[in-house]
């Protein structure tokens, strides 16, 4: 119960930030955007090893793994910004949660994990309801709709290689990889986009920064109070979010094919969710 709380939690806070990057985006760029959330993480991680142990925090027996990880989160939250700026809050949201559908259908030939009838159904229903939102037909599609895709390609890599990383090195190392992979790659062109952020914008920058790493931190504990396909369904909760905030906060109302493809995205995932559980059970 306590793995599904904080499940809960994250996927409320994780929207909310969403949001508010969503209304920054519109000011700043997003290299500008990413460089303040990762230097934030990562500096807020830095102080912290004098107490913690550099060992616990830089400690890693995967080095070019990290990079590989940190690099593909990275990715993912570029293009997911990169696709806020553009299209509807939640369509973007909905069409980047079919990143566990990616790493359900490349699981057999990555992993080398069993997928059998179940699965190959719940991911093609998923797939069909990411058509749905998409729309691939002349004059519908919106390039802009790439970003998200990229989003949930990049973020299904990044959850294959979290996997491998997990069983070798600890959390905090992870964590930590992360802040510094995303703060390297956010440092090299933010000076050619960089635009000065007023005191207010950048306190608060500064807190979403902080409230991402907390972020991360409660998805982490949740899963080492339950197991993944077990909280996995309730992550879902987040789509629910993107439509209210989408209404309230930036007055978008998303169209019929949005809210089918993606209750049928969501059901997909869960369904993902209940055959691995009931794998994990047999």
């Amino acid at each position: 119960m306590l793995g599904i709380g904080l499940v809960l939690v994250f996927a409320t806070l994780a929207s909310h930030l969403d949001a508010t990057a969503k209304w920054f985006v519109q000011s700043y760029p997003v290299l500008q955007l990413l460089w303040i959330r990762y230097a934030v993480l990562f500096l807020a991680l830095c102080a912290a090893i004098p107490w913690l142990g550099w060992r616990r925090v830089l400690g890693t027996q995967v080095p070019l793994l990290q990079v590989a990880r940190g690099t593909a989160l990275w990715l993912s939250a570029a293009t997911f910004l990169a696709g806020l700026s553009f299209l509807p809050f939640a369509t973007t949201k909905v069409i980047g949660a079919t990143a566990p559908l990616i790493v359900a259908a490349i699981a057999m030939p990555v992993l080398g994990e069993a997928v059998g009838w179940k699965r190959w159904a719940a991911i093609c229903l998923g797939f069909a309801g990411l058509v749905a939102v998409v729309r691939p037909e002349p004059g519908a599609i919106e390039l802009a709709m790439l970003f998200p895709l990229a989003t949930a390609c990049s973020y299904a890599l990044y959850q294959v290689l979290t996997r491998h990383v997990s069983a070798i090195d600890a959390s905090l190392p992870s964590l930590f990889y992360t802040a510094l992979i995303g703060f390297a790659l956010s440092s090299c062109l933010v000076g050619l986009v960089w635009t000065p952020p007023t005191p207010v914008h950048l306190a608060v920058l500064v807190v979403h920064g902080l409230l991402v790493g907390v972020g991360h931190f409660v998805m982490i504990s949740a899963l080492a109070y339950a197991p993944a396909s077990l909280v996995a369904p309730f992550g879902y909760v987040s789509l629910i979010w993107a439509v209210i905030l989408g209404y309230l906060v930036f007055g978008e109302q998303p169209d019929l094919f949005t809210l089918v493809g993606g209750s049928m995205i969501a059901l997909a995932g869960i369904a993902l969710s209940l055959t691995a559980r009931t794998k994990e059970k047999a």
